[in-house]
């Protein structure tokens, strides 16, 4: 485990309602949310939003997972060729001594690629897309 408080990608994990999806490489966490505009004369020229409060928020995973035999991995697969909604949670695994971060909600699997490359493995490439809430654990130190 790094000393400085970091954290390694080779500990962050994806789950489904049945256990790990084996398999997993890089993976980017994008959080998208948009401020709510309340802009009026009475603030002059200025752009003002509403405090504490965005629309159209959603997460968006994307990533790589080497292709594999795996339950899990094949669902995901299967999720992905249907628009199926699966319950995925996404950890950060070492994020915090006791609790680690992690971020949990419906999502559905999109634009599933496979890299095949001659002689080496095959990668396939999948954004999860969240529908409705997505609830984050922060990480916990005590």
């Amino acid at each position: 485990m790094p000393t400085a408080g970091e954290i390694s990608g080779t500990y962050t994990v994806v789950t489904d309602a049945v256990g790990e999806i084996v398999g997993g490489g890089e993976l980017t966490n994008t959080f998208n949310g948009t401020p709510i505009d309340t802009s009026n004369k009475s603030n002059g020229d200025w752009v003002t939003a509403l405090d504490g409060e965005l629309s159209g928020k959603q997460f968006v995973w994307s990533g790589d997972f080497t292709y594999n035999n795996d339950d899990q991995y094949r669902a995901m697969r299967t999720a992905a060729f249907s628009g199926t909604q699966i319950q995925l949670t996404l950890t950060y695994v070492g994020s915090g001594a006791v609790t680690d971060e992690s971020f949990t909600g419906m999502f559905t699997p999109t634009g599933l690629s496979d890299a095949i490359p001659h002689g080496a493995k095959v990668a396939t490439s999948i954004s999860f897309n969240s529908s409705g809430e997505v609830t984050r654990v922060e990480p916990a130190d005590v």
